[in-house]
C-alpha cells in the first residue's frame, strides 16, 4: 500500500460531504472509511495536524470513477507533478535524461516567472517529514532559488536556464544517499563521506554519459562545492566560476531551510543572516536574500492583534506582506483563514513564529482561492 500524506489531497475534502476515500494512520490502519463525513474544518485541521494519510490506489480509483473530484490543475498540482517527474529522472537516470531535464527546466522557469510567491511558499512549506526524498526536493528547491535569484540579477535566459539545469542535476550521483543521510542521526561513515566528496565529479560524468555537452553546465556541477579560498572540494580550486558560486549558495541556503532527523529547519531570517555573514555580503548571496525578503511567503508571523498568520504574498515593502490569519486573537483556529493587509497598524507584523509553535495546518491551496 502506497500512502500519501493527507495534506496533498486535503483540498479535495469538503467538510460535511462523504469522503471519496478512506483516511489512514501512518501504518495504513483505516481510521475513517470512504463515505464517512468530515464534519467541519476544525475536524479536518485536526486530521492534518495528526499527519494522516490516504491510500494512493484507492484515491486514484475514486478520482477516475468521479471525474468531477479530480483536482484543478493549478500551481500546487503542477508543482507536485514536477516533483514526481524529477524524482523519476534523478533516481533512474534514463537514456533521455538530457532532453527530459531540459523540459523540466522550462516547466520550472514558467512556474517561477508566473508564481514567484507560491514558489517561495512551497520551498518553506514542503513536507518536512519526507526525509527519504530529501535529495529530490532539495534539487528542486535549489533550482527554484537559482531561477528566482538569476532573474533578480538580470541574467539572460540562456544563462539562467544553464544555472537551473545545473541545480537540478548537481547531486545526480548521490540522490538516494542524500535521503539516507537525512534520516540517519549519525555522521556519515567513511564510505558515505567518500561518496559525498566525489559526487560533483561523478554527477558530471553521469551527465556527460547522458549527452550533456554544455561546458558551463558541467563546470557548475563539478565546482558547486569549490570555494574561492581553496577550502572547498573535490579539487580545492581557487578559480571558481560564477554559475558554480550561485549554485553553491542556493544549495547551502535551501539545505538550511530543510529538516534532518538530527535537527529542525532554520527559520528563513536566521538562514539568511548566516549566509550573508559567512559570505561577507557576496552579491550573489545579497540577491538571494533580497528575493526571500524579511517575511517570505510560507513563514509564520504574529500580528499586533495577537493573531497568528502565514505570509502568502510579498507586499509593497519588505515589512508589509499579505498574510492569512490561521488563529484568532485568543489563539483558536479560524474556520477559514482570513487575509490581512499588514500595512494596517492593527495587523502589523510584530514577530516571526517558529514552525513548531504553530499547530494549525490547512490545505495550502485554500490560502490562494482567487489566484
Amino acid at each position: 500500500m502506497q500512502l500519501l500524506p493527507l495534506q496533498e489531497v486535503a483540498s479535495q475534502i469538503k467538510p460535511g460531504l462523504p469522503l471519496a476515500w478512506g483516511i489512514r494512520d501512518g501504518n495504513g490502519k483505516l481510521l475513517l472509511a470512504r463515505g464517512h463525513r468530515v464534519t467541519d474544518l476544525a475536524m479536518l485541521n485536526t486530521l492534518l495536524a495528526r499527519g494522516m494519510f490516504v491510500d494512493a490506489a484507492e484515491m486514484r480509483t475514486a478520482m477516475s470513477s468521479h471525474p468531477a473530484s479530480r483536482p484543478r490543475e493549478g500551481f500546487f498540482g503542477r508543482w507536485r507533478l514536477s516533483s514526481a517527474r524529477l524524482n523519476t529522472l534523478l533516481t533512474t537516470a534514463p537514456s533521455e535524461l538530457h532532453a527530459a531535464l531540459g523540459e523540466m527546466v522550462d516547466v520550472l522557469i514558467a512556474l517561477a516567472d508566473r508564481y514567484p510567491d507560491k514558489v517561495l511558499f512551497q520551498i518553506l512549506r514542503h513536507d518536512q517529514t519526507k526525509l527519504n526524498s530529501y535529495g529530490v526536493s532539495h534539487s528542486l528547491h535549489s533550482a527554484a532559488v537559482c531561477c528566482l535569484s538569476a532573474r533578480r540579477m538580470g541574467w539572460d535566459d540562456a544563462r539562467r536556464r544553464t544555472l537551473v539545469a545545473a541545480a537540478m542535476s548537481m547531486n545526480l550521483s548521490m540522490i538516494e544517499l542524500q535521503g539516507r543521510l537525512a534520516v540517519q542521526a549519525a555522521p556519515p561513515n567513511p564510505d558515505q563521506r567518500a561518496a559525498i566528496d566525489d559526487h560533483p565529479l561523478r554527477s558530471a560524468e553521469m551527465l556527460r554519459a547522458a549527452g550533456v555537452d554544455c561546458p558551463q553546465w558541467l563546470a557548475a556541477v563539478e565546482q558547486h562545492h569549490e570555494l574561492a579560498d581553496g577550502c572547498g572540494y573535490p579539487r580545492r580550486l581557487t578559480d571558481v566560476g560564477e554559475l558554480a558560486q550561485a549554485l553553491h549558495y542556493a544549495d547551502v541556503f535551501t539545505a538550511k531551510l530543510s529538516a534532518r532527523s538530527s535537527r529542525a529547519p532554520l527559520m528563513p531570517n536566521v538562514a539568511a543572516r548566516q549566509m550573508f555573514t559567512d559570505s561577507a555580503g557576496h552579491p550573489l548571496v545579497a540577491a538571494l536574500v533580497k528575493e526571500f525578503g524579511m517575511y517570505p511567503p510560507g513563514c509564520f508571523v504574529r500580528l499586533a492583534s495577537g493573531e497568528i498568520a502565514i505570509v502568502i504574498h510579498r507586499g509593497e515593502t519588505v515589512a508589509t506582506p499579505v498574510v492569512a490569519c490561521l488563529t484568532n486573537v485568543a489563539g483558536q483556529p479560524m474556520m477559514r483563514p482570513q487575509r490581512r493587509e499588514t500595512t494596517d497598524k492593527a495587523s502589523a507584523i510584530v514577530a516571526l513564529v517558529a514552525d513548531a509553535d504553530v499547530m494549525v495546518r490547512v490545505p495550502w491551496e485554500t490560502l490562494y482561492p482567487d489566484d
